[in-house]
């Protein structure tokens, strides 16, 4: 009778399966892939960008492995028979791993990396199935105990299967002469749609800078109070959603969803400020209502695109969650986000640590959703020590460089007519103007433009055809 294929040593140390069924798992491939590696030198560079963890691999003994081919890899050294073995040894797990004959074995069990490719993707499939059945049976253990918020378990739960998504959406890298075509087909789409290849902004201005907000990119919108962050964000809310119907989130960590209707209110029925919806002040009564009603009915109509959440001192945790949510009802197209500073991250320690652990997640969750993400930020008060126009600059980014870094558009918001200042440097009035100050853009020029806004109904548009009223 021949011996078995694999020793003892290389039974798995995992949790017992559950209803007497073993986790996923495909042994022989493991060890196929880890052969190839001990013998070709391409393997081991293939093995090593394609799995990326040690957990891909249900064997206890494979993953040691694993890991010395790494180890040795990384070091600059060569791996193979002898350098695994040594290694292992060094680090004095070469016997429990099955000793050096275990070793051999797995070189005897693969003429060459043909397929190696392939082998590795059912290994990372075998494992996503292992996560699963891990986090599945995590959430029952932990929905069986009153003391867990509910909201957490499935933020927790989001959070998992996000990152194993990500994993097994690796892609390889494509040469040149691959990407050739997708490269003019996204210019031939370009000048089809004159330069606007994103979802518009609703100035035109700005479009022609950025060609509209950018699939994967995070916007950070920083200023002072009393710029007008919020009204812009309103703006380029309805813009995307009511204009030109793409799938738009808000989330207010700042404003109740009262207030922002009226702002939304006041924005599509001119006559009427923020003030007078929130205070009532409409002469005609409730006749008057019926009117502005009516005068807003887009909102209703049209609104179905735009959705708000409200949630006081959301985490990131659970904007991810909730954004997963609706973009698998929905697609998602923008996703707007006020604001940062309000914000609660996953990251214990300092608050600059935890807004950069924002910062990040914001951008992965733009890259998730391959779509944009816009977010306020507020900006710290060397603005107003500041001399001269107090013009705000990249440093002054409150609580973490780290948006600066993360961040691939940065655009100030600066009015001249808050600071009493009556004229632009061209001599343009900075009455009912606001300036948007692109501080940083990682795929195309800074500059400015001045708009016109009435901030009264948060409303803006370009500076030539302004009709607030």
């Amino acid at each position: 009778m021949q011996p078995s294929k694999f020793s003892a040593s290389v039974r798995p140390t995992v949790s017992a399966p559950t209803g007497g069924h073993l986790p996923p798992q495909a042994l022989e491939l493991e060890a196929a892939v880890l052969g190839a590696a001990l013998l070709e030198a391409h393997a081991q560079r293939t093995l090593l960008v394609t799995l990326t963890t040690e957990e891909v691999f249900y064997s206890a003994a494979h993953q040691q492995v694993y890991l010395a081919i790494r180890d040795l890899v990384q070091q600059g050294s060569h791996a193979d028979l002898l350098t695994v073995a040594q290694h292992l040894r060094v680090r004095g797990t070469l016997k429990r791993t099955g000793g050096a004959i275990f070793l051999a074995q797995l070189t005897q069990r693969i003429n060459s990396a043909a397929h190696l490719d392939t082998h590795c993707r059912i290994l990372q499939e075998q494992h996503a199935r292992r996560v699963i059945i891990r986090a599945g049976t995590e959430l029952t253990a932990h929905a069986y105990d009153d003391s867990r918020d509910p909201l957490a378990l499935l933020t927790d739960a989001q959070t998992h299967l996000t990152t194993l998504h990500r994993a097994l959406e690796t892609r390889p890298g494509q040469t040149a002469a691959a990407a050739f075509p997708a490269t003019f087909d996204h210019l031939a789409h370009a000048v089809q749609q004159q330069g606007l290849t994103g979802i518009p902004t609703g100035l035109t201005q700005l479009d022609g800078l950025t060609g509209g907000w950018q699939p994967g990119d995070l916007i950070i919108l920083a200023a002072r109070p009393g710029m007008g962050k919020t009204a812009a964000l309103l703006h380029f809310a309805r813009t995307a959603a009511l204009d030109h119907g793409h799938h738009t989130a808000v989330f207010s960590l700042e404003m109740p969803t009262l207030q922002l209707m009226q702002r939304l209110v006041a924005s599509e029925v001119p006559g009427y400020s923020n003030s007078d919806l929130r205070r009532g002040n409409l002469p005609g009564g409730l006749e008057q209502v019926a009117h502005v009603r009516q005068q807003a009915q887009r909102l209703q109509s049209h609104g179905h695109q735009l959705y708000i959440d409200d949630t006081p001192g959301l985490t990131i945790q659970q904007l991810r969650a909730k954004c997963a949510r609706l973009h698998a009802q929905q697609p998602l197209h923008l996703v707007l986000v006020d604001y940062i500073q309000l914000m609660r991250g996953d990251t214990k320690g300092n608050r600059e640590q935890e807004v950069g652990s924002i910062s990040r997640s914001l951008k992965e969750l733009a890259k998730e959703l391959n779509a944009p993400v816009i977010a306020l930020s507020q900006l710290s008060r060397d603005v107003e020590k500041r001399g001269g126009e107090k013009r705000p600059m990249l440093s002054d980014l409150r609580e973490s460089g780290s948006l600066e870094q993360d961040a691939d558009c940065i655009i100030f918001l600066w009015r001249g007519e808050y600071y009493k200042i009556a004229e632009y440097e061209d001599g343009t009035p900075t009455a009912d103007t606001i300036l948007f100050d692109i501080a940083k853009h990682r795929n195309g020029a800074t500059d400015e433009l001045i708009a016109a806004c009435n901030l009264r109904r948060g409303v803006f548009s370009d500076l030539l055809s302004a009709n607030l009223n």
